[in-house]
């Protein structure tokens, strides 16, 4: 019952995480997608069983049956997540005159988000060695947690850099430096250009 418990307490935050990315893709329909509504509805249902699996195994204990799954799911959404941003960088490229700047905006708002979710999850997952992050003195240093790295991997998409948590390996600073660069180019391709056109 105990490894269960811990197996939940390391897994729970990364599952919900991919459905809430999810629900974004499914509540956001208008939206530049790679491959049409069809392919986008049927990669959502793969995704959503894989996501409410790896949550069924890791409550359940089953540590690397979830992990696979989500693994999985992480592969399909980072295809997406690249997939979606040269779609829209392309448009704004070579189709600017054609764009339509809500479905621009939902667009880069979803790409977004899901660079967040995603490389907190890849945080995650390279272990809290890879970081030095800041303690409290006086207090007892405690297990940390998947928001831990959310917000690591928030605030690396917000301020293109390291902000109270530097990284200490070569694979931790590739890892933000792609994030920063993902978000950079969503902001200042695709958002930038959708406000101009509603302007």
């Amino acid at each position: 019952m105990e490894h269960r418990r811990r197996s939940f307490h390391r897994d729970w935050g990364e599952s919900c995480a991919f459905v809430f990315v999810l629900a974004l893709y499914v509540g956001i329909p208008n939206r530049y997608t790679v491959g049409g509504p069809g392919v986008t509805l049927v990669l959502g249902i793969l995704l959503a069983m894989a996501c409410v699996l790896s949550i069924v195994l890791t409550i359940s204990g089953t540590r690397r049956g979830a992990r696979i799954a989500m693994i999985s799911v992480a592969a399909v959404l980072t295809l997406i997540l690249f997939g979606s941003l040269s779609n829209i960088v392309y448009r704004v490229i070579f189709h600017a005159s054609k764009i339509d700047g809500v479905k621009l905006l939902g667009s880069a708002f979803v790409i977004w988000i899901s660079n967040v979710v995603l490389f907190g999850v890849f945080y995650r997952w390279i272990g809290q060695e890879d970081f030095i992050f800041p303690e409290k003195a006086g207090i007892a240093a405690r297990p940390l947690v998947f928001l831990d790295y959310l917000f690591l991997s928030f605030t690396t998409a917000t301020a293109f850099s390291p902000t109270d948590t530097p990284p200490v390996t070569t694979r931790a600073r590739m890892l933000m430096m792609l994030e920063s660069a993902i978000s950079l180019t969503t902001i200042a391709i695709a958002a930038a250009r959708a406000v101009n056109i509603l302007g």
